[in-house]
């Protein structure tokens, strides 16, 4: 906000609405591109460098090791196309049910095998024609998933310049040079964005949720509130939580919006009935009831579930189990649900208090981030849906000009949680069996941070002092 000054106390500079200049905006907008860049470059180099020094005498310790793995690494063995994470499980399914028309697949992989196969069979109609299986089918998939982050790329600047409108930052003099930077600053982003890289290489569809939900955005923004809720309505056939956006449309009264979701979901249950028969939900909700009971250990789930397993040893932390959760204790399960409802329950009371289109706008993107973090599990590679919030965020504060204290703090806030959730922290993990391990949910601890950092703009976003 620009500066006048206060007849009350001459000394002193006070904050009124207005938008900083496009040159000065250009400039931020270019040193936002090289500090993303720049902070994935050091970061991931550092991270090599201790991994050469730990390993200069002959150790053995890959550089994809839950201690040393960092964009750089990632981004260099993506090229392999070889991720397994949905493939794997999800073929296994859908060729099963091909000879087991109407079985129990849940009972078959997931509680008889211990196969970790957590979704709704819905998601297997993104797979269910594709004409080959094995390695073939998983590499069409995983060049299917690169092209789709490149493509999210795309829907990332579409999004942004639409943000700009909606924030009254596109009234400028040097605008092409502003929608150019606003461009590249939305490719950084996303190109160097861990979560998002990190859902490539293990070959998961969350990449193509993460491009759902930009366009869902997208079309929020333009006032297209059906298209974007079967945006979001087709992300709920892979990710059940994204179903609780039915009750987002119903808080907010937006019929166009809940009838959107409420039809990709019932037509996908009906052809999932058709192809699997009708009582696969009940089965279903059975192995949502013991996930939500166990939850995981392993480093990468970075939720208040995780957290609390790790920091009270509750199951393993750096080795991947494959086949088994974390036992189960009865304080963290009742710890973990309480901590989901607030979440739910929070983004629900956003929902009913955004009056203006851009903050419901920010309660969208706020809803999907708190369903995703209010999960038992949610893995590193989920929080790729927090990248528009990240954006709006950004082009709030960017659009501003406000009293140089609170200009740093914001962009402090904004840079630590973006550096912390776009980038991998390997090497906190040789802290796995220390009590500083809760560092070992840096992520999550960005999305808190991330969440401040929006309450913190609440004006800038579309909430009244009445709201």
């Amino acid at each position: 906000m620009p500066y006048f000054v206060n007849p009350v106390a001459p000394g002193r500079l006070t904050a009124t609405p207005g938008v900083r200049p496009a040159t000065a905006m250009v400039r931020r907008l270019r040193v936002a591109s090289l500090f993303i860049f720049l902070s994935m470059l050091i970061i991931g180099t550092s991270i090599t460098v201790i991994h050469w020094y730990m390993t200069r005498d002959g150790g053995n310790i890959p550089m994809e090791s839950p201690y040393f793995v960092n964009n750089l690494v990632t981004l260099h063995a993506m090229e392999r196309l070889d991720g397994t994470d949905s493939w794997s499980p999800m073929l296994s399914v859908r060729d099963w049910l091909r000879l087991n028309p109407d079985a129990d697949a849940y009972e078959h992989f997931f509680f008889g095998l211990g196969t970790k196969f957590q979704y709704p069979l819905t998601s297997l109609l993104t797979v269910q024609w594709l004409p080959f299986s094995g390695f073939s089918a998983v590499r069409f998939l995983n060049v299917m998933a690169t092209l789709a982050w490149l493509f999210m790329a795309g829907g990332m600047m579409l999004l942004d310049l639409q943000l700009v409108r909606l924030l009254g930052l596109s009234d400028q003099s040097d605008q092409r040079g502003f929608r150019l930077w606003i461009c590249v600053t939305a490719v950084t982003a996303t190109v160097c964005f861990y979560p998002l890289m990190r859902a490539v290489y293990l070959g998961q569809i969350q990449i193509f949720l993460d491009v759902l939900f930009v366009f869902a955005c997208y079309f929020f923004v333009r006032g297209q509130s059906g298209w974007a809720g079967a945006l979001i309505g087709l992300s709920a056939l892979v990710k059940p939580q994204m179903a609780l956006f039915l009750l987002w449309g119903a808080v907010r009264r937006d019929r166009a919006f809940v009838a959107g979701v409420g039809a990709c979901c019932i037509a996908g249950y009906v052809f999932s009935g058709l192809l699997y028969g009708w009582n696969w939900p009940v089965s279903y909700l059975r192995v949502l009831g013991y996930i939500g009971q166990h939850g995981e250990s392993f480093y990468a789930n970075q939720s208040f579930n995780g957290l609390l397993n790790r920091m009270i040893g509750n199951g393993p932390n750096l080795l991947w189990d494959g086949g088994h959760f974390a036992p189960y204790n009865e304080f963290i399960r009742w710890i973990t649900l309480f901590f989901t409802l607030a979440f739910i329950i929070g983004a629900l009371w956003i929902a009913r208090m955004a009056a203006s289109h851009l903050a419901s706008t920010t309660s969208l993107m706020v809803s999907a981030l708190c369903f995703t973090a209010a999960s038992p599990v949610a893995w590193e590679h989920h929080y790729g849906i927090i990248l528009p919030l990240l954006s709006l965020a950004f082009l709030a504060v960017l659009g501003n000009r406000y009293e140089p204290v609170r200009q740093k703090l914001l962009w402090t806030l904004l840079g630590i949680t973006f550096v912390l959730i776009a980038n991998s922290w390997a090497p906190v993990n040789f802290l796995a069996n220390t009590a500083l391990n809760f560092l070992q949910s840096y992520l999550f601890i960005g999305v808190l941070g991330v969440l401040v950092l929006v309450f913190m703009l609440r004006h800038e976003l579309g909430w009244s002092d009445r709201t």
